[in-house]
């Protein structure tokens, strides 16, 4: 035994074990999903008519234009996420940690895209900053991976999609709102 370690463990406190077991609660790795589906590529034209969709129904349900715009923005990022961290769980039960690390470097990637959206209701602007930022922290993690092995996996090409529909979809009403 070493000298200056004490020989038995320090215990922990309730409020360090409770925050522990909430923060390994909140991994992605732990999420369950709704409902089970089988993770499928959805076409970018699927995907801008899905967000008109949802947008014309916050409209109707009293939201102006804008706030509909980044309420669709944060709903798509947060389902985007769901299905990732589901199949992130997926991966890991099963044993495939090479898919399981590329869905763990794709989830890294969108890490943050949320709070903005979530505390800027309605500012289209940081809507699409914060949406951009994440395609691109996605791009770079994505040539890095594939600098290390020559495993492709589907949930780069969903992000990115997503991600882009979603920021064609912001677009011109950020421009709008930088010149109003």
């Amino acid at each position: 035994m070493d000298a200056g370690l004490p020989s038995t463990p320090i215990p922990i406190t309730a409020t360090a074990a409770k925050t522990r077991e909430a923060a390994i609660r909140l991994h992605p790795s732990n999420h369950t999903p709704s409902e089970e589906t089988a993770p499928a590529i959805v076409e970018k034209d699927d995907l801008t008519s899905r967000w008109q969709r949802r947008q014309s129904f916050l409209v109707c349900q009293g939201l102006t234009d804008q706030e509909a715009r980044t309420e669709v923005a944060r709903i798509g990022t947060q389902e985007l996420w769901q299905d990732l961290a589901g199949q992130l769980r997926t991966h890991r039960a099963e044993g495939r940690q090479i898919d399981a690390n590329v869905l763990a470097v794709v989830l890294a990637s969108m890490k943050g895209v949320t709070a903005p959206l979530t505390r800027h209701p309605g500012d289209v602007v940081a809507a699409s900053n914060a949406i951009i930022s994440a395609a691109r922290r996605l791009r770079r993690n994505s040539g890095r991976l594939d600098r290390l092995h020559d495993h492709c996996n589907p949930a780069f090409i969903q992000a990115q999609r997503t991600f882009d529909s979603l920021t064609a979809f912001l677009t011109p009403w950020a421009e709008e709102s930088i010149a109003a």
